[in-house]
């Protein structure tokens, strides 16, 4: 088994509560000018439709940031925060609640504890003694299910796993899975994501 692929031991939280985004054209083009690509279909629909698109098509990786321009108020089902990260912690049998946003782009080197709605801090007694260590983004995937465009309205689910043990080349290390769902609304799948963080204690 690859070190970052999670295994049948893999303890998951609940699917979080669902984030609507809709897919705009400035961010499109913005993110394609920011990865330095110049293919006009990210920022002309005559374009995109030559090329054979609905609409003007998304970029790889947009579906990654794309919260952060696009989950209007307006759009939120009833229960929504319009954030991934709400309540999408990974829980033990305690619901001591495990990594949070922290392990998703953590590059700090202390350990950073996730919080419950009081802001009192849990981090579960595996990691009661582990208070200093080295954050990294290990891998990240992308499954397209068909190409997002812009228009397309989407809703996505996160998870989180419980951090899981194991060993590489440098030492002890923990393994936290992200995974995130997104859909049309009708419920046809989209795109399917996948974050690897690494922690690495200290000795």
């Amino acid at each position: 088994m690859q070190t970052t692929e999670p295994g049948p031991e893999t303890q998951w939280s609940d699917w979080g509560p669902p984030v609507r985004v809709r897919i705009d054209a400035a961010p499109v083009m913005i993110l394609a000018r920011t990865l330095d690509d110049t293919n006009p279909v990210y920022a002309s629909e005559r374009a995109a439709a030559a090329s054979g698109f609905a609409s003007v098509p998304t970029p790889p990786t947009f579906t990654f940031v794309m919260a952060h321009s696009g989950a209007f108020p307006d759009l939120q089902p009833p229960g929504s925060t319009g954030s991934l990260f709400s309540r999408a912690a990974a829980t033990d049998d305690s619901s001591a609640a495990h990594g949070g946003e922290a392990h998703a782009d953590a590059t700090t080197s202390t350990r950073a504890a996730a919080t419950d709605d009081s802001g009192a801090a849990h981090d579960g007694e595996a990691h009661a003694d582990a208070a200093t260590g080295l954050y990294l983004h290990g891998e990240q995937y992308f499954t397209y299910h068909r190409q997002p465009v812009v228009g397309d309205v989407l809703e996505g689910r996160m998870r989180v796993s419980v951090p899981v043990a194991r060993v590489a080349r440098r030492g002890p290390m923990e393994v936290t899975f992200f995974q995130t769902e997104w859909r049309d609304l009708d419920g046809a799948p989209v795109v399917s994501e996948q974050i690897v963080s690494l922690f690495f204690p200290e000795p």
